[in-house]
């Protein structure tokens, strides 16, 4: 056997596992894309409505008051707080409420389409079942409250929420069933944000309001009673003046009384604020460990440094009021309250910058929650010192106060309680309508820009899309079944694959095909027409009865390379046999002794299949007269020998069938007769069975020129034929090659290729062979 040849694959090749799995691509690219039509044209149509928002940013009267919650955020990082907010279970309850309260929400699909797990728990009603809050199916409704988190889940499943790039503005989709739908709930969204948006940014300063409009008809009650005591107290005592010392003490008092009352509403308002963002935290179900966050080493360095300015300043208010240079725009308490504003403005800053970078739930909580109680946790831990710094200065001047003159103490005491509180109700009413103002002015971020429309068509299914995908998926899956199958078929199918495995090749012959036209002409002898078995068999000697067509042509040129394979020592006995059965071997051997007595030469075909015989159903001679006999010497050879229709052409049956074949083939007298078979014949052609069943063969192969081995494309297994080779070459047989049968030339080389090889041979005078579709293949 010749070394294999190193296997390269061309583009050929593959092009040839295409062909060949033609059928499969066109069946997996029809199934796929007719399924994905079905599904396709029959699916529910889907709309979706787009709503666009733009998020402005905050300024003006609330940042000079407030600090501003959102001016330190970058915009990108405000844009993607929004949109998880958009998208957060929080709001999408509310939407629900406002849903169900509409007067659309008998219409309104969003309303009765609870997610897959949940709807089998829904009731005809479409009330929860007890199942959903754990307990038994029991048909009890459950709780509005679970109702709503079940639709909120659904509408969420059908909402998309984008930024539009390079902007402050996001699109708000809704997919639903029906355009009016999409669109009435893509603006309900949007409608229900913004409110809850504008809610969020007047929370603070409506707390704030709340408080000063508490307190300030009880300032203005103890205003008006003090008041009255000093009128009082003068009318009785006739004493209407204090001396200048006192009534300078008395001033001072009071201006410190007002700043401590004025800290201490500000520590209040702070506290208030802080209750409202923890209230919002706990709302949103989150829980934060804002002192584990907050408390890192340099936002604690800024707040105590805030707080040693805080008393600072206290300090510097002490020493211009005991000198009596006081004034709110004193330069000295300028500088002091612009390196406050600084350090407030650093500490915002980089507690925005914390909250951005640990925030633990976006979708449950905005960071702009959390940044806001670390800066309010923050304001009161640096108004605490102040208010502690104001009330030790305000005690001091009381003690000062309490050395003068009984008289005059009494009056400064009614006079120091009215400017007090003249001045607390004073800024107190400053503070009122300045929060009322804050109020007016908190529209909140949210501007509604673009608000949805009906959608004119359908998003889903789509169609096109989706089709063109079915198409190209269908094919990828058909090319990939294809190439599978071609991986795991490790048949012989080409004449390149036999040259590859390092066999030599004696030629190719074509799979014999008959048109209904054909199998009507007259058999090779009488008496097939009744039994159609015979016929058909009879029907493979193409050879015979095609003499011009391509398949006895290939029968030729294998006979011409059998005869030129020796030219200095003719082969005369000619073993043909194959690694199993059904490959073709009888019918090659046939064929091949036509082909041999169409060339004048004496041809005797032996049928040495002792097990599974068939040449006497193929020529119609008895069976039971033949090899074996000449073999135990009950029969001449001459008279156990059949002449047939064709000239030139004997056969020999294979007699009784023996319980030993392979001794009987290997026996002296065989070998004789194999000789003698030579001596009387031109060409002597022995059908044996095959090589890897029983060792028939084997025992022939070693007594003959010439073996023959027939392998059948696209049946015979590579490791097979590989054995089978191997076999008759460790026993000494001399091989001549390999004969590929039944090559559907069409697979193989292509439609050009077939059809001009048969037009070639069919040309003059026979009629040409129809559509292979409507033909009958033997073998």
């Amino acid at each position: 056997m010749q070394e294999p040849l190193e296997q390269q694959v061309t583009l050929t090749d593959y092009l040839r596992v295409l062909y060949r799995g033609r059928w499969i691509i066109a069946a997996c690219f029809l199934i796929t894309l007719v399924t994905t039509a079905f599904f396709t044209f029959t699916a529910e149509p889907i709309y979706e409505a787009s709503a666009t928002v733009m998020i402005k940013e905050e300024g003006g009267v609330s940042d000079v008051l407030f600090g501003g919650v959102a001016s330190a955020f970058r915009r990108d990082t405000e844009i993607n707080n929004q949109v998880q907010i958009l998208k957060s279970r929080t709001l999408a309850e509310e939407v629900i409420r406002k849903l169900r309260q509409s007067d659309k929400a008998t219409t309104l699909r969003v309303l009765g389409n609870l997610p897959e797990d949940v709807r089998r728990k829904v009731n005809p009603l479409g009330l929860l079942t007890g199942v959903l809050r754990g307990g038994d199916d029991n048909h009890a409704p459950a709780s509005e409250e679970a109702l709503i988190v079940a639709l909120a889940e659904g509408l969420r499943k059908r909402l998309k929420v984008t930024p539009v790039r390079n902007t402050d503005m996001i699109e708000i989709k809704f997919e639903a069933p029906s355009a009016f739908e999409a669109a009435y709930v893509a603006n309900t969204i949007a409608q229900t944000y913004r409110e809850e948006d504008t809610r969020w940014s007047r929370a603070e300063v409506s707390q704030v309001k709340e408080f000063l409009e508490q307190q300030l008809p009880k300032i203005r009650e103890d205003l008006e009673a003090t008041e009255e005591r000093l009128r009082e107290y003068q009318e009785q005592q006739n004493v209407f003046a204090l001396d200048k010392e006192t009534e300078k003490l008395v001033e001072n008092i009071s201006q410190v009384e007002a700043l401590y009352h004025e800290a201490l509403t500000e520590l209040n308002s702070t506290q208030k604020r802080l209750a409202y963002v923890d209230s919002v935290l706990e709302v949103s179900r989150t829980h934060i460990d804002v002192d584990a966050i907050a408390s890192q080493p340099y936002l604690e360095e800024i707040r105590r440094q805030i707080a040693q300015k805080e008393i600072e300043r206290a300090a510097i208010v002490s020493n211009l009021l005991d000198h009596g240079l006081y004034r709110e725009d004193e330069p000295t308490l300028s500088q002091i309250d612009r390196e406050l504003t600084e350090l407030k403005g650093k500490f915002r800053e980089e507690v925005a910058k914390l909250a951005a970078s640990q925030m633990p739930d976006p979708l449950g909580v905005s960071n702009q929650v959390l940044q806001r109680k670390i800066e309010l946790e923050a304001e009161l831990r640096s108004l605490r010192p102040k208010v502690e710094s104001l009330e030790r200065l305000r005690q001091e001047y009381n003690r000062r106060l309490e050395g003068i003159p009984t008289k005059a103490l009494e009056l400064a005491r009614l006079k120091r309680a009215a400017l007090v509180n003249e001045k607390i109700f004073t800024m107190m009413q400053e503070k009122y309508e300045e929060s009322r103002i804050t109020e007016v002015g908190q529209l909140g971020k949210v501007r509604i820009v673009d608000p949805a429309r009906e959608p004119l068509y359908p998003v889903k299914p789509k169609k096109k899309l989706n089709l063109t995908l079915a198409g190209i998926i269908g094919l990828m899956l058909g090319v990939g079944i294809a190439f599978v199958i071609e991986y795991m078929d490790n048949s012989v199918r080409t004449p390149e694959e036999v040259e590859r495995l390092g066999m030599p090749l004696l030629g190719t012959v074509p799979m014999i095909e008959l048109e209904p036209e054909e199998e009507e002409r007259p058999r090779l002898r009488p008496g097939t027409n009744g039994d159609m078995e015979a016929q058909e068999l009879s029907s493979r000697l193409v050879a015979h009865l095609r003499p011009k067509s391509p398949i006895a042509e290939a029968y030729r040129t294998v006979r011409t390379n059998i005869q030129y394979s020796r030219p200095d020592r003719p082969a005369r006995t000619i073993l043909v046999t194959s690694p199993g059965p059904g490959e073709g071997k009888s019918t090659t051997a046939a064929n091949l002794a036509i082909t041999f007595a169409q060339l004048g030469n004496r041809t005797l075909l032996v049928d040495a299949d002792l097990r599974r015989p068939i040449m006497h159903r193929i020529f119609g001679i008895d069976r039971n007269l033949g090899l074996t006999n000449c073999i135990v010497g009950r029969e001449d050879m001459d008279r156990v020998i059949r002449a047939t229709p064709i000239e030139n052409l004997f056969v020999m049956a294979c007699g009784p069938l023996p319980p030993n074949p392979a001794e009987i083939l290997g026996s002296d007298s065989a070998k004789e007769l194999l000789r003698r078979m030579s001596e009387s014949f031109d060409a002597v052609l022995l059908d044996s069975p095959p090589i890897l069943a029983v060792t028939d063969s084997l025992v022939l192969a070693t007594e003959v020129d010439a073996v023959v081995l027939v392998l059948r494309a696209g049946q015979t297994d590579r490791q097979a034929a590989l054995r089978g080779f191997a076999s008759l070459e460790k026993v000494g047989g001399k091989i001549l090659g390999v004969l590929l049968n039944g090559i559907r030339v069409e697979s193989v080389y292509g439609s050009y290729y077939y059809y001009y090889h048969y037009y070639y041979y069919t040309r003059d005078g026979e009629r040409k062979v129809r559509k292979k579709k409507k033909a009958r293949s033997h073998y």
